[in-house]
């Protein structure tokens, strides 16, 4: 069987940057944006209050285009990117009817084969796609999947692991964590020629998040609105959602009493608490740890911040904010009434499926996945459209009845109003 759901654990990585000549140690300016996220939290945001209609994508389950798990997605010219970290292994293309188009490449250790696919991202203008191996290399190939040639960032950057990587106007991004000691002044994003790795500068010191220098699985990229003028980047405990670009500028300042601050880190320094748990305990707070789901247009920007996720408590709420009037809202959930019809009901199953869990945006609408992976979870789905819990306009409700665990994950594609 194809799909095997496995447990999450959280892994925890040490690093540490090598220094190069061109630097940047501050964010400079200030933030276009400041959202305080303290603001009296209402109970949910309607999906319908920024969307104003869904489309369902069934990917079609051809035999060169199984997979297990949906990890990363983005979307261009009409064709749909999926990355399958765990199951398959590969990146596959699919249009946005959901019909299979190719995998690009394949597992192994010749030319343009790959062992562990990280991470991948698009140069739209070129027509090529840059895949992250094992954090050490970068392999590109064209969209028809012809393979170009391989990067290997290790010949830059010793003793460093890259965990995601961003294209954008000319420049290849890469978020980085060394092995080793590390002080704040080491830098978490390097900027690299997209021809030959080279280093051509370095930013953002681990001070912005804290002096954090592990990594902790999060299930997403840290460059968030990846096709976006300019895509975003943000780390683990970071206040700020920054803009790439010639420099490194603060996009969104967030403010609340509820941030990771340094010293709840030195608490963890006594040496009573394990190292390889730190992560774990910063969970089990109120502290908020993680921006995710990050959805933005010409109106309005909607994001989750992660908190409380080991403690038994709510681990994220919703927010929104209006450019216009600078005005936010901030929600305990998503109630996505574009396809169900009782959005009353937090405690109804598939409300914790549906929540605002957007994988990919673009200026035209945002992306949600299924997963058919555990299958119980889309079961759920299945069973509140029998129980006549789903939007009855709500498309190709017959097919989704008909999906089994060895079904490819499906998308709900949501068009901004």
């Amino acid at each position: 069987m194809r799909n095997i759901f496995c447990s999450i654990i959280f892994i925890l990585f040490f690093s540490c940057v090598s220094r190069h000549t061109n630097t940047s140690s501050d964010i400079p300016g200030d933030a276009r944006y400041i959202i305080d996220i303290d603001t009296n939290k209402e109970n949910y945001i309607p999906y319908s209050s920024v969307f104003k209609n869904v489309k369902t994508i069934i990917l079609e389950n051809h035999k060169d285009g199984l997979i297990g798990r949906i990890h990363e997605l983005q979307v261009f010219d009409g064709y749909i990117f999926i990355l399958d970290m765990t199951v398959a292994r590969s990146l596959f293309i699919f249009d946005k009817d959901g019909r299979f188009i190719r995998k690009i490449g394949r597992l192994g250790q010749g030319p343009g084969e790959y062992f562990q696919l990280d991470d991948f991202t698009l140069d739209t203008e070129n027509g090529v796609i840059y895949m992250l191996d094992f954090s050490t290399r970068i392999h590109k190939y064209r969209l028809d999947g012809t393979y170009i040639h391989t990067i290997d960032v290790r010949d830059q950057i010793p003793q460093t692991n890259v965990y995601f990587i961003q294209f954008y106007d000319n420049r290849l991004y890469a978020s980085v964590l060394a092995r080793g000691e590390t002080t704040q002044d080491d830098f978490m994003l390097l900027e690299m020629d997209p021809d030959n790795g080279k280093i051509l500068s370095q930013s953002l010191p681990l001070k912005y998040n804290k002096g954090w220098d592990k990594r902790g699985f999060t299930g997403h990229s840290f460059f968030i609105s990846p096709l976006n003028n300019p895509p975003k980047y943000t780390q683990l405990f970071m206040d700020y959602i920054v803009s790439l670009g010639k420099e490194i500028t603060p996009y969104i300042e967030l403010r609340s009493k509820n941030l990771t601050t340094e010293k709840d880190f030195e608490s963890l320094s006594n040496g009573k608490v394990p190292e390889n748990t730190h992560f774990q305990v910063l969970q089990g707070t109120s502290k908020i740890w993680d921006v995710n789901s990050f959805v933005e247009n010409d109106d309005f920007i909607l994001f989750k911040c992660k908190s409380g996720f080991m403690s038994g408590k709510k681990d994220s709420f919703s927010v929104l904010f209006h450019k216009g009037t600078e005005s936010v809202k901030i929600a305990n959930r998503m109630a996505n009434d574009l396809v169900l019809s009782r959005i009353d009901d937090e405690n109804q199953p598939v409300m914790s499926i549906l929540d605002g869990n957007f994988a990919f945006s673009d200026k035209k609408g945002a992306y949600e996945i299924i997963q058919t992976t555990p299958f119980f979870f889309f079961e759920r789905f299945q069973k509140s459209i029998r129980n006549n819990e789903a939007v009855p306009e709500l498309d190709k409700l017959d097919e989704l009845l008909q999906l089994d665990e060895e079904s490819n994950p499906v998308i709900f594609y949501y068009e901004y109003k």
